[in-house]
């Protein structure tokens, strides 16, 4: 293994972004954001083919589509600051610099590994505060929901390391998902639920097609759907109401029933009411919360959030359908890896891609995951891996043929 700078800032940036549960999560995303902002100003200039990268256009034109729209809602300071809440995913792009300068660059086996290392540090740390302080919905310091996001996603990317190598090992890497499920359940937070059991589906899909001919990855398969069959049997059967609601409140969520759910419906329909009042640009981000407030004075909750909830309803709220639109290129971005024939005959960066587009998707319908967070960073920077990665495959494709 060969180091060098660039390799370093890779390695600390991954490591940092991934690692940390909870609060000090924070601190790991300021220390990913301090080397990607390092990488751009080493070697923005020398790699700057980098930027004409799909993946890197879908995220800079995102950002300049939210920018866009910020002149015409335009009624004080805090609009300014709505691109500027994106401006995190840039760190992908940063990381993608490092491609060629970087000697040495974490396998998908190592980098699954930090995965599964994060998750079971999550899992430990959020069992203690909850059985052993009786902590309800712990988060070891962060909101819960944010903890449980961090943990669903860093658990299911974990699957990464089953499609590397071949050793029989690899496929302890489908306990992150298993682990990453515990960690939401813990925290009792039904959106990081739902994503990891659909970032679990779409890994064992994505397995089977890659492996089914392999005797131990179908037994390792059934093994894990069986567990996670278990813990939601588990659930239903022993009342809890927050689990047994992922199959229903999906239908319900613009429903008033009375209960504790009823604020989540006034956030989204306020989003619904501000599409059909401004469908193009929005309201902005300075007044996001003036429709709910408005419309829904009886939810106390409207005068004290920040935000609507959701990665959609902030969108369409700050920028109208231009914003909706961002929303979509942001998520679509590692897909964008695969245009290239090369990264498609890469099984770890398609796995990769397909997980964080689906569970990016599925935690920000019910979660605010765009924004100064460790969630996005944990995207970004994820991201910025499989750009690495697929990017070394495109020269050691090129250097070959020149030989």
């Amino acid at each position: 293994m060969r180091l060098n700078f660039a390799s370093a800032l890779l390695v600390l940036a991954v490591a940092a972004t991934i690692l940390p549960p909870g609060y000090p999560a924070y601190v790991g995303s300021y220390i990913a954001l301090v080397a990607a902002i390092l990488a751009l100003l080493i070697y923005g200039w020398r790699e700057r083919a980098m930027f004409r990268h799909p993946t890197a256009l879908a995220m800079m034109t995102a950002i300049a589509l939210v920018a866009l729209a910020v002149p015409f809602v335009y009624r004080g300071e805090p609009d300014i600051l709505a691109p500027i809440l994106i401006l995190p995913m840039l760190s992908a792009i940063a990381l993608g610099l490092l491609a060629r300068p970087a000697k040495w660059v974490p396998s998908p086996t190592v980098f699954a590994m930090i995965c599964l290392l994060a998750v079971f540090i999550a899992l430990v740390g959020g069992a203690h505060e909850r059985f052993v302080l009786g902590v309800y919905r712990p988060g070891m310091g962060n909101n819960p929901i944010h903890y449980a996001s961090l943990a669903a996603m860093a658990g299911c990317l974990a699957m990464v390391g089953v499609v590397s190598g071949k050793s029989a090992w690899r496929y302890l890497f489908l306990l992150g998902p298993v682990l990453g499920l515990g960690c939401a359940v813990i925290a009792d937070s039904r959106g990081p639920m739902l994503g990891a059991m659909v970032m679990s589906v779409t890994g064992i899909i994505v397995l089977s097609i890659f492996l089914w001919r392999e005797t131990l990855f179908r037994i390792a398969a059934l093994i894990t759907i069986a567990v996670a069959i278990g813990a939601v049997a588990y659930l239903v059967g022993s009342g809890n109401q927050r689990a047994v609601s992922i199959f229903h409140s999906g239908l319900n969520i613009f429903q008033f029933t009375g209960g504790s759910d009823d604020i989540r419906a006034a956030l989204y329909a306020s989003a619904v009411e501000i599409l059909k009042n401004s469908p193009i640009v929005g309201i902005g981000l300075g007044q996001i919360m003036v429709t709910a407030q408005t419309l829904f004075p009886q939810q106390g909750g409207v005068f004290t959030l920040e935000n609507l909830h959701a990665d959609w309803a902030n969108f369409a709220a700050i920028a109208g359908g231009i914003g909706l639109l961002a929303w979509l290129l942001l998520l679509a971005a590692p897909l964008m890896l695969l245009l290239d024939s090369r990264a498609r005959q890469d099984h770890p960066a398609v796995l990769g891609a397909l997980l964080l587009s689906t569970g990016q998707l599925a935690l920000g319908i019910s979660n605010a995951t765009f924004g100064i967070l460790p969630q996005t960073m944990l995207y970004a920077v994820s991201l910025g891996y499989f750009l690495v990665r697929a990017r070394r495959l495109a020269v050691a494709e090129s250097s070959a043929m020149v030989i």
